[in-house]
């Protein structure tokens, strides 16, 4: 008996329910024909994919499993500093497949953090890792090809760009690539040993583009090792994210929102297929290849379409664009429909007795605006400026946090290199939720903040978070214009939580035990976990399995 999990990231309910209600996702509708569906809650205040992913696997809230944001603040230094939240170890709460582990069982791991340990080797019961998001080399970035032969770095590695008539060659050492602005697909340069990125060249505003995607390391590790060199010998080149920043620039073209045709949407959206090619062939070979009793598998492309593109077809969202939205609900269909496929090949590979999970980590909503609550402090006289218009930490008595996880924090004496008495730092919070509760829409009376809540597992006293409108993206980077609200180049976020239903995540399941077609409405994304391991025959402490938990859960935040 196997129980499969795949996870789709940032898969919203609201939009799942849409696609399925199209016919678009005919898996989606066969998996929740045969057993349990659900919309689940993501944690609270923050529900960024770290703190979501921890909770989605391990069964608990951030308060146990102290994960609270792509960083983590409070690491013991100076009010600024934080840690990657994804490091080794971070996750404080045993996860799903470290429980099973311990009662002896093994697991498959396709691209899911916290399996492989600082010692770079495969986590206990492990019989495969792979992993690459721990070691990225470069970011994404076109290049413009204005003639003659060019060179450029990726990471450590340098290439030549050589036009040949109409066609580019472009090489790596002993490997190269030609392309030309004719050819339908991004072609693969590996980089060394180790690495590699995905190419295109196209025209865009009368000029010839290079695009690539960003590099990593992939790694694949484990105790199985049939298993691990059949999956190894797989790979395609690895690419972790499309070219969205490079979409949202406009360099591909006009976007629809601004005028466009949609050839910039396809550009975009063919470079999210080099993610998904890159996730989904590990995936298939484990499937094929594997004996484990649990098997995880993630994929991003939900997601990196999802901050692109999703708030111009979300009419709850400020950002509702309805003259473009019909087109630009092609590209999600397009994306979750390869989602689905991957859906499909878990199903057909599921015996009878095996168990499959469907789920997520958050939803998304749309995005209109991008709020930069460190003006607002600046502006009333609660934090600092350096020369250069940098944020001055250390000449700020409270700051949003440089982590970006929807934390206001207070520069207090207690904490190296602090500004202000501990005891002030109640009347310095009070002051600065007022500056930001004052904020709104430009030109409206929108407000930023839909309230205010504790900090999981921080001290109240001096750690507030803000529980920002989903319509308006937070960070902590300042402005040259020193505006504290602007629009938003990225229409689509998931940050903090303030029970936003946009932001509940799919959820479906079947196996034995589980009852066709039952829609157990709203639950907790702590049920997921708490289900994989009652299909293991198991319990979060390992002993035999539980009963499945109540569905009639608790709301995670209550916004103040």
């Amino acid at each position: 008996m196997t129980v499969y999990w795949l996870v789709w990231d940032a898969a919203a309910h609201w939009i799942v329910e849409r696609l399925v209600a199209e016919g678009a996702l005919p898996h989606t509708a066969r998996l929740r024909a045969a057993g349990i569906s659900a919309a689940a809650r993501p944690p609270a205040p923050n529900c960024q994919t770290p703190p979501s992913l921890a909770t989605l696997f391990t069964g608990v809230w951030p308060e146990r499993h102290g994960i609270t944001g792509f960083r983590v603040p409070g690491t013991g230094g100076p009010v600024e500093e934080s840690a990657v939240a994804f490091a080794p170890g971070r996750c404080a709460a045993p996860t799903v497949w470290r429980t099973a582990a311990e009662a002896g069982l093994r697991t498959a791991a396709v691209h899911v953090p916290w399996t492989i340990g600082a010692d770079g080797q495969a986590e206990p019961g492990l019989d495969v890792a792979v992993d690459a998001y721990g070691d990225r080399i470069d970011r994404q970035a076109p290049l413009p090809l204005d003639g003659g032969p060019q060179h450029f770095t990726v990471g450590p590695h340098p290439l030549d760009v050589t036009p040949r008539g109409e066609r580019v060659r472009v090489r790596s050492g002993s490997r190269s690539v030609t392309l030309g602005e004719q050819d339908a697909d991004w072609r693969q340069l590996r980089l060394g040993g180790d690495s590699g990125i995905w190419l295109r060249v196209v025209r865009s505003g009368g000029r010839r583009l290079l695009l690539r995607t960003g590099a990593w390391r992939p790694r694949v590790v484990g105790r199985d090792r049939a298993l691990t060199g059949a999956v190894a010998g797989t790979l395609p080149v690895f690419a972790g994210e499309g070219i969205g920043p490079t979409y949202r620039t406009g360099a591909l073209g006009p976007r629809l929102v601004d005028g466009g045709d949609g050839s910039a949407e396809d550009l975009f959206v063919s470079s999210v297929g080099c993610v998904q090619r890159s996730f989904e062939t590990p995936a298939r070979a484990v499937l094929r290849h594997h004996t484990a009793d649990l098997v995880v598998m993630y994929l991003p492309t939900t997601d990196d379409l999802g901050h692109e593109l999703i708030g111009w077809c979300d009419p709850k969202s400020a950002a509702h664009r309805p003259d473009v939205a019909d087109q630009v609900w092609r590209r999600v269909r397009a994306v979750y429909g390869w989602a689905d496929r991957l859906l499909g090949a878990v199903l057909d590979r599921a015996g009878e007795q095996d168990s499959v999970l469907l789920g997520a980590d958050h939803g998304i909503a749309g995005t209109a605006w991008t709020v930069h609550p460190n003006e607002a402090l600046i502006a009333a006289g609660l934090a600092a400026r350096t020369p250069d218009g940098n944020l001055d930490p250390g000449r700020s008595p409270v700051l949003y946090h440089p982590a970006d996880n929807g934390s206001l924090w207070v520069n207090h004496q207690d904490l190296p290199g602090g500004l202000v008495p501990r005891s002030t730092a109640g009347a310095l919070l009070d002051r600065a939720e007022a500056a930001l509760r004052a904020l709104t829409a430009p030109g409206g009376s929108r407000p930023v903040t839909a309230g205010f809540a504790p900090s999981p597992g921080g001290d109240p006293s001096v750690v507030r978070h803000v529980l920002f409108d989903p319509d308006f993206l937070p960070t902590a980077r300042l402005r040259p214009d020193r505006a504290a609200v602007a629009p938003s180049p990225k229409p689509g976020a998931h940050i903090t939580n303030n029970g936003d239903p946009r932001l509940h995540a799919v959820f479906a399941a079947r196996g034995p035990g589980l009852s066709p077609g039952v829609d157990l409405g709203v639950v907790d994304n702590t049920v997921p976990a708490q289900l994989a391991l009652r299909q293991l025959g198991l319990g979060q402490d390992g002993r035999p399995r539980p009963a499945l938990p109540d569905p009639s859960a608790r709301p995670v935040c209550t916004a103040t």
